[in-house]
């Protein structure tokens, strides 16, 4: 092999190392994709153009061309979302793809030589006007610096990607600097990438150095393999190792977009049940503050004194402390960070139904079985009393037709822990139903938010404590959570 394949050799680990930095790091930057494709495109065409040199296949000088025909439409993709284009230019990108990937299947016409240099360069000079542009337009020494060096490993990969094809395609002697321009393009975006975070997190080196050095040794192999094997089944055990390759990595990539589409769907859904039951929990207040303000008014108007009536003054006073309070108890509930403090669950349980007896579905009451013996335990009051209350309503709805809910409370002395019984008499759930009860979203009512159970669930392990759930279908449902104690009773 003559230096100028092993620099091709060097340039196709560089690429093919950059390459995997890049897709590694997708997920935290929108150049991490694209600027992967481009170097594993780079890549496709050194190993090819070297590959051919060594076997002679012709198969292997196509599989060239048609990576050097999807080059250019790469990069300026890549420019554009560089400089925050990418909705603006979507149709230039839509017909720039199609463009050349249309000259990608004519790689064995007599046509394809001239449309690439006509095209090629155009691409890329309409790229570096816009990264131009974008410098100008900077105020950030890092991001003039980063437009720079994008602009430059553009203008030298372009140039000295020239060189291959006038050597390759038209047999003019001139020095062949296809694998330098990309080598060097590949070591100035790494640059980029290392010092100046542009895929969005710094890289350290010695992930770069693994990376080249695991490239290096792939490269060997599969020139080997090139080498040694004769040259129809060499080709043929190449293609299928990177075929093989591109649908692994195809089908994580599709399963990650899938995932990330499920949490956000998952997250949107939270984000209006969420608001829907702050909303449900402030109209009240609300409507309290509206009725005393309305007939404050209404007195002040008829000329009549206000002395009479500091009561609703007070009432005003009381309703907007409690519209902070919910407030409050929503930005820490949504976090679920407890501030516990010795408390009686008893007591928690006793003031819950004493307001569930003005808020019940007719035809639903309660019968409550509170242990004598049951000790104080760090709880956060409030979280623990809304997971109770999440846990009573479930109940509730439960039995449209009315019923009884069951509440005990017992002391596992043996578990060092206290629980709170709650059962109800409704329908009951079957095991799929119940299997999936506390998951987040999951209901079986068209109203539901389907958070209830998940956020008890949530309170209790807050509580380094356990909700387990029995239920059967006609035999209603059965919740029970219980917390540690941090001494016995006693000691």
């Amino acid at each position: 092999m003559d230096r100028h394949g092993v620099m091709t050799v060097v340039a196709c680990a560089g690429d093919l190392a950059f390459g995997a930095l890049a897709f590694a790091r997708r997920s935290k930057s929108t150049l991490g994709l694209l600027l992967a494709l481009l170097f594993l495109d780079a890549f496709g065409w050194n190993f090819a153009s070297l590959a051919f040199e060594l076997s002679r296949v012709s198969l292997w000088h196509a599989i060239d061309r048609a990576f050097s025909s999807v080059m250019p439409a790469l990069a300026l993709h890549v420019v554009v979302v560089f400089v925050g284009r990418s909705r603006s230019l979507r149709p230039l990108l839509v017909t720039t793809y199609a463009g050349f990937g249309v000259l990608g299947l004519f790689v064995q016409s007599s046509a394809w030589l001239p449309a690439l240099a006509v095209l090629g360069p155009t691409t890329m000079l309409f790229a570096l006007v816009l990264l131009l542009l974008h410098r100008q337009r900077s105020t950030t020494p890092d991001e003039r610096a980063r437009a720079d060096l994008v602009s430059l490993a553009i203008l030298i990969g372009t140039f000295f990607g020239v060189t291959e094809l006038l050597y390759h395609e038209v047999n003019f002697p001139v020095p062949r600097l296809g694998a330098i321009g990309t080598l060097i393009a590949m070591m100035l975006l790494a640059t980029a990438a290392l010092r100046l975070r542009l895929l969005g997190s710094e890289v350290p080196p010695i992930v770069a150095l693994y990376a080249f050095s695991f490239g290096v040794l792939w490269i060997i192999a599969q020139l080997a393999l090139v080498r040694w094997l004769d040259p129809q089944t060499g080709s043929w055990v190449l293609g299928a190792g990177v075929l093989v390759l591109i649908l692994v990595a195809s089908a994580r990539e599709v399963g990650r977009f899938a995932s990330i589409g499920r949490a956000r769907s998952q997250e949107l859904a939270m984000l209006g049940r969420f608001s829907e039951q702050l909303a449900h929990d402030i109209k009240n207040p609300l409507a309290a503050l509206k009725g005393a303000v309305q007939f404050l008014s209404e007195e002040h108007r008829l000329g009549r004194s206000l002395d009479e009536h500091v009561s609703f003054l007070k009432l005003i006073e009381q309703q907007i402390e409690r519209v902070q309070r919910t407030i409050g108890d929503y930005q820490r509930i949504a976090k679920v960070e407890p501030r516990p403090t010795l408390t009686s669950l008893n007591a928690i349980i006793a003031e819950l139904l004493a307001l569930q007896h003005f808020a019940v579905l007719p035809g639903v009451t309660f019968e409550a079985k509170l242990a004598a013996d049951l000790p104080e335990c760090p709880l956060d009051r409030d979280l623990v009393m809304t997971a109770l209350e999440n846990v009573v309503r479930n109940a509730c709805e439960a039995m449209p037709a009315g019923g009884t809910i069951h509440v005990r409370t017992a002391y596992e002395r043996g578990r060092n822990r206290v629980a709170v019984l709650v059962e109800d008499e409704g329908g009951g759930m079957d095991a799929r139903q119940l299997e999936q009860a506390a998951a987040p979203f999951f209901t079986t009512k068209a109203l539901g938010t389907g958070l209830g159970l998940s956020f008890a669930e949530r309170v209790a392990r807050a509580h380094h404590g356990t909700l387990n759930l029995s239920s059967a279908v006609g035999r209603g449902t059965r919740v029970t959570l219980s917390f540690r104690v941090l001494a016995e009773e006693g000691a």
